[in-house]
């Protein structure tokens, strides 16, 4: 959480100290927060930890959720493990949790991310102009969202699981 090429895509854009990210640890395995739910990201081989994904701002009553999610580790960037969590994320979200809508935001400049939304079935919803201050500059999000009939094939060309499948090995919940 203390690359700053990660972090100046995130919402935590400063650096966090040991102490408090393993308070942040203890906090999301409690899952106290009905609101938040979240997942290690990690490989099949081995067991490691690339990263995390979940959602916050889980709405129940409305059945919708915000998406969150970033690889940490440089070396697994770019690899498509980002996109496979976050299919499975969604998978999970709209089979088990029987929600309707996940939305995201990310930055317009974040064009590899927005690219990997799009292919997941992610939709355009808006621009928040200006939204965001990061390296001395205002700077665009785009909103985005996705509802189940959204949720398109996978990158390889097969046919997307249906609802009440397993999610992929990759996310699994952090307990």
């Amino acid at each position: 959480m203390n690359d700053e090429e990660l972090t100046s895509t995130l919402a935590q854009r400063f650096p966090v100290s040991l102490a408090r990210e393993a308070d942040w640890v203890e906090r999301a395995t409690r899952g106290q927060d009905a609101s938040e739910l979240h997942f290690a990201i990690c490989l099949a081989q081995g067991d490691r930890h690339i990263g995390n994904c979940g959602l916050a701002a889980i709405d129940r009553d409305n059945r919708t959720a915000t998406l969150g999610i970033f690889i940490g580790e440089r070396d697994c960037r770019g690899e498509g493990f980002g996109e496979e969590a976050v299919r499975a994320l969604c998978r999970f979200a709209f089979g088990e949790m029987s929600l309707r809508k996940i939305r995201l935001d990310v930055q317009v400049a974040n064009t590899a991310a927005v690219k990997t939304y799009e292919r997941v079935g992610f939709r355009r919803e808006g621009v928040l102009r200006q939204e965001v201050f990061r390296q001395g500059r205002p700077l665009d999000v785009l909103r985005m969202g996705l509802l189940d009939s959204d949720l398109g094939q996978d990158r390889r060309g097969g046919a997307r699981r249906r609802a009440g499948a397993s999610p992929a090995s990759t996310a699994r919940r952090r307990r």
